[in-house]
């Protein structure tokens, strides 16, 4: 990271620097996690037999969410004042989970088509928001990124909807209204709100209506279109 935005961190408080490296932090464990995420989907995809470049393309993801990690750890570290990092991701239990193209194809609908979609527009979003041109360029690769991950996740469903599998469609419609019917309450505005978007991170009224909007002016209408192509 720039002198610059070392200069603008040691102009905060003490108080305030903790509150943002504990978001930048949470982030950053966040897109760490998402490479699990994308390495069992990638396993997934082998298991039910999708296309090949579904399946590279869930392995460039998971390396994107590598290099999104190392961005956000690098943000918190700035305003940690030293250097923090991944520790040991938790992996026990039934870390592949029901392997039916039904399971699989209503598990990407969650963490892909809504999870990615809405992922992508907080992000753009939060770069919007921020006048450090670091933090920005971190949010605007972050955003591309996500999107294309929402993509993979649109396609491999249009491509599990296809298949010769009743239970399919029923499972991607149910995981789509169950999205869909979150109730998304927006907080009341807090103090902190211009500190954390200054610095790259919503504030709960602002990250609610993003994920209000994201469920109800693209994840809706997309998943109408989807579906409409395919008979119950």
């Amino acid at each position: 990271m720039s002198e610059t935005l070392s200069a603008v961190a040691a102009a905060l408080t003490a108080e305030q620097r903790a509150l943002l490296c504990q978001r930048w932090t949470h982030a950053a464990l966040a897109e760490h996690a998402s490479v699990a995420s994308f390495s069992r989907f990638a396993l997934h995809l082998l298991a039910v037999g999708a296309p090949p470049l579904l399946v590279a393309d869930a392995h460039r993801a998971a390396l994107d969410e590598i290099e999104h990690a190392k961005l956000c750890f690098g943000l918190a570290s700035v305003y940690a004042g030293e250097a923090l990092g991944p520790g040991p991701l938790p992996l026990e239990g039934d870390l592949l989970g029901e392997l039916s193209l039904a399971a699989i194809t209503a598990a990407a609908v969650a963490e892909g088509c809504v999870g990615e979609t809405v992922a992508a527009l907080e992000a753009s979003a939060a770069a919007e928001r921020t006048r450090i041109p670091e933090v920005r360029s971190a949010l605007e690769t972050i955003s591309a990124d996500e999107a294309q991950h929402a993509q993979l996740a649109w396609r491999f469903v249009r491509w599990a909807l296809g298949q010769p599998d009743p239970a399919v469609r029923p499972a991607v419609s149910a995981a789509f209204r169950q999205a869909l019917a979150v109730q998304v309450e927006i907080p009341a505005p807090e103090a902190d709100d211009a500190l954390l978007e200054a610095h790259g991170r919503l504030g709960g009224a602002s990250l609610r209506r993003c994920q209000q909007a994201a469920l109800r002016e693209v994840v809706g209408p997309a998943a109408e279109v989807l579906l409409s192509g395919y008979s119950a």
